[in-house]
């Protein structure tokens, strides 16, 4: 083959890896939206309940409902712990990034103007998997 098919595999290789990572950082920002909502009512529930069963410490209110509420709002508390967004904010950070390697791989074929050869292909290949 000649240097320019090279070229023009790469650039059709880099454009699909691009085309999967932006896919996948959509799906991860999606994730981390819900994920998001999900912790903010975990927290505001914990906070809810601890605020009800402290308030009802002082009117004659059966031990039962109180620690029930306790519970509750310890669960939420647990929950909320779960859905920590720090992993996953990781994770579209390195996806990121990623993609940004594919965009300046991009850039350097296009500035080779057709000069780029199997070995390069081959690395270009390596680097990226």
């Amino acid at each position: 083959m000649n240097e320019e098919n090279w070229s023009d595999k790469a650039k059709i290789f880099l454009a699909e890896q691009s085309r999967e990572l932006q896919e996948k950082i959509e799906k991860l920002k999606r994730k981390r939206k819900t994920v998001k909502i999900l912790f903010g009512t975990f927290i505001v529930t914990s906070i809810v309940c601890s605020t009800v069963c402290a308030s009802l410490g002082a009117f004659a209110v059966p031990p039962v409902v109180i620690s029930i509420i306790s519970t509750t709002g310890a669960l939420s508390t647990a929950l909320s712990l779960k859905f920590k967004l720090k992993h996953k904010q990781n994770d579209l950070n390195r996806n990121i990034e990623k993609l940004d390697k594919v965009k300046n791989k991009i850039d350097y074929i296009v500035s080779c103007n057709g000069n780029f050869s199997q070995k390069e292909f081959q690395e270009l290949i390596e680097k990226l998997n």
